[in-house]
């Protein structure tokens, strides 16, 4: 062990996992049960090898689109074969212990891609030093700089710029260690994944903003703008603390620590093949103990006495009957589709709500700037409404990722850069929404883009999450309660976090409460 890693290490993996304590002492599952998992994405790829692993002899796995991997959407366009462009889950980082295992045994060739390309393995902004008309990004900056400069300009103690990172870095290091120390006192050590109910809700029963502001740490508010708000979860002047203090567990914030002091461990990484590899080659490994079927639309399911399951295949309607149900779908869009939902699922789920985060990936003439990746914060939760449109206004472009800059430094011959766009709305996605969002995205011309060739638009309902009052009353924490009730199980993101990991340490808890 390092220096780094004895000063700010992480959380051992077999650390008490508290919500543990609320399953029941053992979900009884028969390897002769019959499972049908309702879902593909990173949650249902995921269990379904975790029951074939363990022996189950009877389980498929149904999922609505022609390829597995739900939000892990990898684009790879022929004219940049070696590109891998995510438009959905993007990013590993420092605490993704759990995806990096999956790595190792499904996918050890999809190495992780540094920014060695751009400045010594960091990742540069295109930030907002801007041109005289306040148009074009047209200066790099690498991300802890622009976390410096960000610092200075919300406090009145200023850094000396002649001295290093790890000098200039000192209040930042102190806040974050407070920080680190704050959660520990709010909810205990445990091992990344969802928090226990914390000992004292007034806290935290406030927003994000007012919670760093409460504690005297807005000098990290920069931190959290990249690694919160940019990333869709939620705008911090919104977003419960709670889910601010899910996302940014000690082990994440220690890892951040080692990285501006100089360690190997990078603050953020892209995967060489993309994120959707590993659940394709997860199902391709077990492909014989799982029965996977894609292009398969779920029309309605029913639970008890026996599990029966009504969808849409080639053209055909089918049904599969099972002795289990998991459930790895959007419980706020698509809870309607269990036909038995019980009165207090019902009023469970339907408290549920979203944002939603839409990406695109276009095409556009490279310019003198190009960066890994550029943003404009203050467009986040500014919606506009296109000329001549009706209804509810939508999101700005607010950033894009280019990650040609990852792959290879070189310029392409042709002068064409493909970039994923991203659009956030602090609501969910409604009918209309889409055209409307492409329309908003034109002004990508403020970006110095001269035209823009739209190739793929997804417009994803992001972040399922309870509100300040739901998670008062306990909800996120009853749906533990409900596991393996009603023939049931419930997976994915919209009963925990939206994110690969996340949902991953959901399984892996599940999972270890299952037994014969």
């Amino acid at each position: 062990m390092g220096l780094l890693d004895a000063l700010f290490p992480s959380v051992a993996e077999d650390f008490p996992n508290p919500n543990a304590k609320l399953l029941p002492s053992c979900l009884e599952l028969s390897k002769e049960k019959r499972v049908v998992i309702v879902g593909g994405g990173p949650a249902g790829v995921h269990m379904s090898a975790c029951l074939a692993t363990k022996g189950f002899k009877h389980v498929t796995l149904l999922e609505a689109e022609v390829e597995v991997g739900g939000k892990s959407l990898t684009v790879i366009d022929p004219s940049q074969p070696d590109v891998p462009h995510e438009l959905g889950t993007c990013y590993m980082s420092p605490s993704y212990e759990l995806i990096r295992k999956l790595l190792k045994e499904y996918d050890p060739t999809n190495e992780e891609s540094t920014f060695a390309n751009e400045n010594k393995g960091r990742m540069v902004f295109g930030m907002n030093l801007s041109d005289e008309d306040k148009r074009k990004y047209t200066k790099g900056m690498e991300y802890f700089d622009w976390v410096l400069e960000e610092v200075e300009m919300k406090t009145t103690s200023k850094c000396c710029r002649c001295l290093p990172n790890s000098a200039q870095s000192v209040p930042i290091f102190a806040a974050l260690i407070k920080y680190n120390k704050l959660h520990d006192s709010i909810f205990g050590k445990f091992p990344y994944g969802m928090p226990p109910k914390p000992k004292d809700w007034s806290k935290i029963d406030m927003t994000a903003m007012e919670f760093l502001k409460k504690n005297g740490l807005e000098i990290l508010e920069p931190v959290f703008l990249y690694t919160q708000q940019v990333q869709g979860y939620g705008l911090l002047d919104k977003i419960p603390a709670f889910y601010l203090l899910w996302w940014h567990h000690p082990d994440v914030m220690n890892g951040t620590i080692r990285s501006m002091l100089g360690s190997d461990e990078l603050l953020v990484s892209l995967l060489k093949n993309g994120y959707q590899s590993l659940w394709k080659k997860m199902v391709e490994r077990h492909s014989k103990e799982v029965n996977y079927i894609t292009g398969a639309q779920v029309t309605g399911v029913k639970r008890t006495p026996t599990v029966e399951v009504k969808y849409m295949h080639e053209g055909a309607e089918k049904t599969l009957e099972a002795d289990i149900f998991i459930s790895a779908i959007d419980l706020r869009r698509f809870r309607n589709l269990i036909t038995d939902l019980d009165p207090e699922e019902e009023q469970l789920f339907g408290r549920l709500t979203s944002s939603s985060l839409t990406t695109t990936l276009y095409k556009g003439k490279t310019t003198e700037h190009e960066h890994t990746v550029e943003w404009w914060f203050s467009r986040m939760g500014n919606p506009v409404s296109p000329p001549g449109s009706t209804g509810k206004p939508v999101a700005q472009f607010y950033g894009h990722r280019n990650s040609r800059m990852v792959a290879r430094p070189s310029m392409p011959s042709n002068g064409v850069e493909l970039r994923v766009a991203y659009q956030y709305m602090d609501r969910p996605i409604e009918s209309g929404d889409a055209s409307k969002l492409l329309t908003t995205l034109e002004n990508l011309t403020t970006a110095g883009e001269e035209k823009v060739d739209v190739l793929l638009q997804k417009p994803w309902d992001y972040f399922s999450r309870f509100d300040a009052q739901g998670l008062r009353e306990g909800l996120l924490w009853k749906i533990l309660d409900l596991q393996g009730q009603r023939n049931t199980g419930f997976i994915g993101s919209s009963v925990c976090f939206e994110s690969a990991l996340d949902v991953v340490a959901y399984n892996v808890m599940l999972c270890k409460k299952m037994c014969a």
